[in-house]
């Protein structure tokens, strides 16, 4: 049984965990290597991969393996046609250390025993947001299988895997091999990583610039994921900056940017497809935040007023839910947020036509000065000149933060829903009160 230790301190908790050693087989497709997601890794390498389960059933394989998990569904994703017949539902197995994705020929859940091969994957079968593993490289193997023709191309043969261990993974081009054959012949498919999954650097918290917006000396930056935003003060050298973390929820970070920022005067608006915040700065630096609308969309700042830009054309997209369906436009694809903070549809062509032309990127953004900002992992500044400067986000103070947090039940804009759902508590009946017919 590991046994854990906790140590506190002013900035927080620590926790030190002591395990036995924990090593994984793990295979790395040459398609993957051929598709440089994944470094050829060596021997001592740090590796953070993406996993998949793939059951061997009753072939045994040298890059096979049991381990145990405990399987929990992807909730409210379709299952997959299996080309070979069947369904296949999207599961995540959870192990000690790792996790991997599974495409399982029935519903499962709780706690199993797996035997099978886990394998480097970048096509994640299911999970919006796979969990990578970590872990350092004790052992490389090149994996060798026969590779035999069928009426539609080659295939390799599963149980005829051999392993040849080697220093580092062999640069080479696995998925067109130099001397292609006509004829049944071994070649080389892939490697086998045994991963250290305790001997790995810790984690560190870091500041992932994502989104940039300017105005005057003021810059304003947000994280690509975690609720956490800079503001730059130019006027001053170097720039004095400061975190303010926001009572916004964590996003995941599969795109350059989860959320836009548009600077003014007062502060900044922050957007995203589910809501749309505003943030303003007083003198003192503290930074009152408010949540305006529970919609969100693409949106742009113009003659000082803010759009959310919805679609304009009908597409067709991939659902977790019913696969690939049709999406229709918006009713009204711009509408404006008013001086009573409402969404109000906007109509008139010559503003619609204007709103739309000026969305941009919410990883760059132009000063007046004509000094161009980029915010993608750190951020940088490109004057006019052409200089270029990476600013030092590392460097930084925490801001105060006031969270207005609204009351829907006191809202008068949901009286109605209110004399709906209110119930009058029960009065006491008075001693010299009596029943009636």
């Amino acid at each position: 049984m590991a046994s854990s230790i906790g140590s506190s301190s002013a900035w927080g908790v620590t926790m030190i965990a002591e395990t036995a050693y924990r090593t994984l087989a793990v295979f790395v497709p040459g398609w993957v290597l051929d598709d440089r997601s994944l470094a050829p890794p060596a021997r001592g390498d740090v590796v953070e991969v993406v996993l998949t389960f793939h059951p061997t059933g009753h072939t045994p394989s040298p890059c096979g393996q049991t381990v145990q998990a405990t399987v929990r569904p992807v909730f409210g994703h379709t299952p997959y046609s299996d080309p070979k017949g069947g369904l296949r539902w999207p599961l995540e197995a959870i192990g000690d250390g790792w996790s991997a994705e599974w495409l399982s020929d029935r519903p499962l859940t709780g706690r199993v025993e797996l035997t099978g091969r886990l394998v480097v994957d970048i096509f994640w079968t299911g999970s919006d947001n796979p969990v990578p593993v970590r872990g350092r490289v004790r052992r490389v193997q090149l994996v060798e299988q026969r590779i035999e023709h069928t009426g539609s191309g080659v295939r390799a043969v599963d149980g005829t895997e051999t392993l040849t261990e080697v220093e580092s993974t062999p640069h080479r081009s696995w998925s067109n091999p130099e001397t292609p054959s006509t004829e049944d012949h071994v070649q080389g498919t892939g490697v086998l990583l045994d991963l250290d999954l305790d001997d790995v650097p810790a984690t560190k918290t870091q500041f992932v610039a994502g989104a940039v917006s300017v105005d005057g000396p003021d810059v304003w930056v947000m994280d690509r994921s975690n609720p956490a935003l800079l503001h730059i003060d130019t006027r001053s050298a170097p720039p004095r900056i400061v975190e303010y973390l926001l009572p916004l929820t964590i996003e995941p970070p599969k795109n350059q940017w989860t959320r836009k920022v548009h600077a003014d005067r007062d502060g900044c608006w922050i957007t995203s497809r589910h809501e749309v915040f505003r943030c303003d700065r007083a003198g003192d630096g503290t930074l009152t935040v408010e949540r305006v609308s529970a919609e969100g969309g693409s949106s742009v700042v113009v003659d000082g007023r803010l759009f959310l830009v919805g679609s304009t054309y009908p597409t067709l997209r991939r659902d977790r839910r019913y696969g690939v369906v049709r999406i229709d436009p918006d009713a009204h694809p711009v509408r404006m947020l008013d001086d009573e903070r409402r969404l109000i549809p906007v109509d008139d062509p010559a503003t619609v036509a204007r709103v739309t032309a000026q969305t941009r990127r919410a990883d760059k953004a132009r000063g007046g000065d004509g000094t161009e900002w980029v915010a993608v992992v750190g951020l940088t500044a490109q004057s006019p000149d052409g200089t270029r400067r990476r600013v030092d986000l590392d460097v930084r103070t925490r801001g105060t933060v006031h969270w207005v947090q609204p009351d829907p039940y006191a809202d008068p804009a949901n009286a109605d829903i209110m004399a709906r759902i209110s119930v009058s508590m029960p009065r006491p009946r008075r001693s010299d009160e009596t029943a009636g017919p």
